[in-house]
């Protein structure tokens, strides 16, 4: 059986299909390939999963790990794309091919040098113009053979199973590692509408892109299911609250907006005993030459953008800029804000994200830090570096995007 919610469950008699194949596109998809090679045994036939960190090997043959590099594709991706392509082809009509499909295969997966090429080239004056995820992965979609539905074409006619980890806001998951199984109802002309709006220098004729499949038939064997959302974070730590004797309460599952304000909503009205909880994902605005470091720039995806700036990350400059704004809030209100990577890698930093409260501002005052200063350079990294307020995380951990919390005595 696979749960995905309360509501979703699907049950499976293994023993209707021939040959069972395991597909991992994105970050820990190779850890959740691992555990469900584990329950399947000896009914697995093949398995591959291309990830960024390979930590644990498998403890069976039958089960394939490829390292690939993110955010820039690299020539290592286009290989483990070409493998995962065989085996998709090689699912008949009496297969089952379970794929999980995870929040940095839009970059793991590539299948040719000219994808390769375009996507890095494009990927980069986008980003650098400010595009966000949705606008990357239109782009992505219509300039890959396994994108926007590419490889359920290639599954069918076996049976597809695609346990999905949403990483984009509004969980939308056509636009997780850019759709490779959902059916796509982007267009060429939407690609080109997203080129021409950013100014991209990659003119449209030379670009090759291509329309996504759009023939219905090849998705009707296929399952699509939001297996992991920012949802089921929340939900997670609402739990713990209220075990905690707190009393929380969720703000929101798609919080944005400029990452040195998104506390200043979250904290109106907020009593003692308070928890208040948000997912999402803020952007961080370069001093204001409307270039902005959100999920289109997940984990410091312009290094040119960074290289004039400090070090640091969305959820680090999220607690130092509340922790400039609201000094007299913090110490009078006796509040605690905290903001971390789901993922524990913020903008490519060796942490997670920051807590900030009372004990931040005496160390401030006793080490004569301008935090102003570091706000301004973009350098929360080295702020709390000093401060010792990094929250470190391990790095096997789906991305769900953002999570953060502000905690009243």
């Amino acid at each position: 059986k696979i749960v995905a919610d309360k509501n979703t469950t699907i049950a499976l008699n293994l023993s209707d299909f021939k040959k069972i194949y395991i597909i991992g596109v994105g970050k820990d998809s190779a850890m959740a390939s691992i555990s469900l090679a584990k329950i399947l045994g000896k009914r697995l036939t093949k398995g591959i999963a291309i990830d960024v960190n390979i930590d644990q090997q498998p403890t069976t043959n039958n089960l394939q790990l490829l390292q690939g590099t993110h955010p820039v594709s690299s020539l290592k991706n286009i290989k483990a794309t070409k493998k995962i392509i065989s085996l998709a082809k090689k699912a008949g009509e009496d297969d089952l091919v379970v794929s999980f499909i995870c929040g940095g295969g839009s970059a793991l997966l590539c299948s040719s040098e000219s994808e390769l090429k375009a996507s890095n080239t494009t990927f980069k004056e986008l980003t650098n113009a400010g595009a966000d995820i949705i606008e990357l992965n239109t782009v992505r979609k219509h300039l890959s053979e396994v994108k926007g539905g590419g490889l359920a074409r290639l599954i069918y006619p076996a049976t597809a199973i695609s346990l999905i980890v949403s990483d984009v806001l509004g969980n939308d998951i056509s636009m997780v590692a850019s759709g490779p199984t959902v059916y796509d109802k982007t267009t060429k002309k939407d690609a080109e509408f997203v080129l021409k709006k950013y100014g991209s220098k990659s003119t449209i004729s030379g670009l090759k892109l291509l329309e996504t499949e759009n023939d219905e038939k090849y998705f009707k064997n296929t399952m699509n299911i939001l297996f992991v959302s920012n949802k089921d974070s929340l939900l997670a730590m609402q739990e713990m609250a209220l075990k905690l004797k707190l009393k929380p309460k969720i703000y929101s599952y798609k919080l944005k907006g400029e990452a040195n304000q998104v506390f200043s909503k979250m904290v109106k009205g907020i009593k003692s005993g308070d928890v208040v909880l948000a997912g999402g994902e803020s952007t961080v605005e370069l001093n204001g030459k409307n270039k902005k470091l959100g999920k289109s720039l997940r984990q410091a995806h312009s290094k040119a953008i960074w290289q004039t700036h400090g070090k640091g990350g969305r959820n680090q400059e999220a607690v130092l800029g509340f922790l400039i704004k609201e000094q007299l809030t913090i110490s009078n209100k006796r509040l605690a804000v905290i903001s971390f990577a789901s993922d524990g890698n913020d903008n490519k930093t060796e942490v997670a994200g920051a807590i900030g409260d009372t004990l931040t501002l005496e160390k401030v005052k006793k080490l004569k830090l301008n935090p102003q200063n570091y706000l301004d350079n973009h350098d929360s990294f080295n702020f709390f570096q000093k401060t010792k307020d990094a929250i470190y995380a391990s790095k096997n951990n789906f991305n769900v995007a953002d999570l953060m919390i502000v905690i009243k005595d």
